[in-house]
């Protein structure tokens, strides 16, 4: 017999801690030239600070100073992250940068297996460029949002899946002309029409990558509280990518514009600082992935219940006289995807609740087919806060 005693164990997970993600990882793809020593053309870059892109010549002066502003904005607002960089010939048009059947975007991505969550796409066209303007903004920029959406959707089903990111270059002072973005079916991509007055015709899509990179995946980068995008002596003021500052917009403009879908700057009264207005994508407000951060939650998900599936791939599918999948089975694949998802998602606070569910009744031995069924209930975003207030003569 052991002698009496208090015996003590250690367990682990009372923390709560998580496992470092990859969300943020983010690549940029713009125009230029090859700088000798330094900076090939199609090459990708993997970049973690400003210092670094800097050390391949891309410098604050010169024809390179769009590009060092958005990497300096991106790693402004997302300390610690990682940029994957590519820069192409001035000579090739955004729609081209990102057709899935060229070797610019697919060929960065696929090299990236599926590492790089979001792609920004600028431009920075030779000295002398001038854009055709139809559409309300460049055409090439128009034209590029197809070719995003498609590429996007080849990587999602090609298990890389990308959010994209575009500036609405040349864009119109008259919201009336603009393109509605909202009737393009292109939910996989963003357009920017918000600048820092610092550089009033040039997108802000290092912040909007930034911050798209910083935010967890169910967050809006209109968050108020966590993304006001004044500081370190950037977005002292804001505009439109028109060149017209906040200050001397219609009445009435900036919200006509984001009504069309374009994310833009904004002030909010009473409150220091500048904004990103909402999180919209290139598709109906009534669309499930209407939003940037409803993209990114279902990207995200799609990753993790493949993780979790795929040590199942090409193996046994035990099943009943009857012919329907055994309970072990189902038990077993339900759990892990549901594992995966959690630790993902609920765990996190980046999904609200979430179900999985694989009917047992299925017919595997025709077909070799497993068909599993994910729910998510997403977290919300306050929109819209309605205050009712009065004055009484008595709280009841």
């Amino acid at each position: 017999m052991a002698l009496p005693d208090i015996l003590i164990t250690r367990v682990q997970g009372g923390l709560g801690r998580q496992q470092p993600t990859n969300d943020g990882i983010s690549a940029l793809i713009t125009q230029g030239v090859a700088i000798a020593g330094k900076l090939v053309l199609d090459t990708d870059y993997e970049l973690r600070s400003l210092l670094a892109a800097e050390a391949i010549g891309i410098a604050a002066t010169g024809g390179y100073a769009a590009t060092h502003q958005h990497i300096s904005e991106y790693f402004r607002l997302s300390p610690g992250a990682v940029l994957i960089v590519r820069v192409v010939a001035q000579s090739v048009p955004l729609a081209s940068i990102l057709d899935k059947t060229q070797a610019h975007a697919k060929t960065m991505l696929v090299a990236a297996n599926g590492r790089i969550k979001q792609l920004a796409v600028a431009l920075n066209p030779a000295a002398g460029y001038v854009p055709a303007v139809t559409h309300g903004f460049d055409d090439d920029v128009f034209a590029a949002i197809a070719q995003a959406q498609a590429l996007a959707m080849e990587e999602f089903v090609q298990h890389r899946p990308v959010l994209v990111l575009l500036g609405a270059y040349s864009l119109s002072h008259d919201p009336s002309v603009a393109a509605d973005l909202t009737m393009l079916s292109s939910e996989f991509v963003g357009v920017l029409a918000g600048t820092d007055a610092a550089s009033p015709n040039e997108p802000a899509l290092g912040a909007g990558l930034g911050a798209v990179s910083a935010a967890a995946v169910n967050e809006s980068i209109a968050w108020v509280q966590k993304f006001n995008l004044t500081g370190s002596g950037q977005f002292l003021n804001a505009g439109l990518s028109n060149g017209a500052l906040l200050g001397q917009l219609l009445p009435g403009d900036l919200a006509a514009f984001a009504a069309k879908g374009f994310i833009a700057v904004r002030q909010h009264a009473g409150l220091d600082g500048f904004y990103f207005s909402d999180s919209p994508t290139c598709t109906l407000p009534s669309s499930d992935y209407a939003y940037l951060e409803n993209v990114r939650t279902t990207n995200k998900a799609a990753r993790l219940v493949r993780t979790a599936l795929l040590p199942a791939l090409n193996g046994p599918l035990p099943v009943n006289a009857d012919g329907t999948l055994a309970a072990q089975a189902v038990g077993e694949l339900q759990g892990k995807a549901l594992a995966g998802l959690t630790a993902g998602l609920l765990q996190t606070a980046q999904a609200s609740a979430l179900a999985v569910y694989i009917d047992p009744t299925q017919n595997v031995l025709s077909t070799s087919q497993l068909n599993v069924q994910v729910r998510l209930v997403p977290v919300g975003v306050g929109r819209q806060i309605v205050v009712s207030l009065g004055l009484t003569t008595k709280l009841s």
